[in-house]
């Protein structure tokens, strides 16, 4: 481990998220799911194409995939109807990859990412990576939300007086084999928060820093290495806010 990194677990409290109150808030990314990859057909099995974002049309997330991966189609019960999702492989990798634009990095702002997801017991590794901006051993910064061993918790590493520091905020319980569930992670001012559904949300302090990278933003994965802490669920409605 990084020896710059002060992680810091949280545990489970019905806190109200304290800290600045922005005037304003932009939604920087809105992955709903619901397109087929550019040049794909619906059905499936998808190893190449970009997906659409609703925040800024000028983005896309663009599926690359190695040692047989691909992304499928799947659906998402909603109340009485259903809503496209997609599914990340059981063998091989893939990822969605967005490329790395300064409004991404959130700074020392307030911001929010979330997904909702589904993972089978079946489907729970060891690096389960959801969504992120930046890698582990970054030198200047990451944000990430992740279900290692079907556990989800968010982390964010940036620099404060000139230190690399690190924040970790843990869930209690696994959520695998529970159907689909919203995780959300948010900063708010010193305060770093995970929520699931609507559960009280689990917290941790000492999340003032200031987070910038330029790596690209990934979806189901850190990338297509060998070692690319590859989730194996589903996903939908991926999304990231600032303010």
């Amino acid at each position: 481990m990084n020896r710059y990194l002060a992680v810091v677990l949280g545990s489970v409290a019905a806190l109200a998220l304290t800290g600045p109150v922005h005037a304003t808030s932009s939604q920087q990314l809105n992955f709903s799911m619901d397109a087929t990859p550019s040049g794909q057909s619906d059905a499936g099995h998808w190893t190449a194409g970009c997906l659409p974002d609703a925040a800024v049309p000028e983005d896309a997330a663009c599926v690359s995939v190695a040692g047989r991966g691909d992304v499928v189609r799947t659906e998402r019960k909603n109340g009485t109807t259903t809503s496209p999702a997609i599914k990340f492989p059981m063998k091989g990798r893939a990822v969605l990859v967005v490329p790395h634009t300064p409004r991404l990095n959130p700074g020392t702002a307030d911001f929010t990412v979330s997904a909702i997801v589904r993972l089978e017991r079946s489907q729970v590794t060891t690096g389960a990576n959801v969504v992120q901006k930046g890698n582990y051993d970054n030198p200047v910064g990451q944000w990430k939300l992740q279900l290692d061993r079907g556990v989800p918790s968010c982390r964010i590493a940036g620099m404060r007086n000139g230190h690399l520091v690190g924040l970790l905020v843990k869930w209690p319980r696994s959520i695998a084999g529970s159907g689909w569930q919203t995780v959300t992670c948010a900063r708010r001012g010193d305060v770093f928060s995970i929520q699931v559904g609507t559960g009280a949300p689990a917290v941790v302090h000492n999340a003032s820093m200031d987070i910038a990278n330029q790596y690209p933003v990934t979806i189901g994965a850190k990338s297509t290495g060998v070692h690319n802490d590859q989730f194996r669920g589903s996903v939908d409605e991926v999304t990231f806010q600032i303010g």
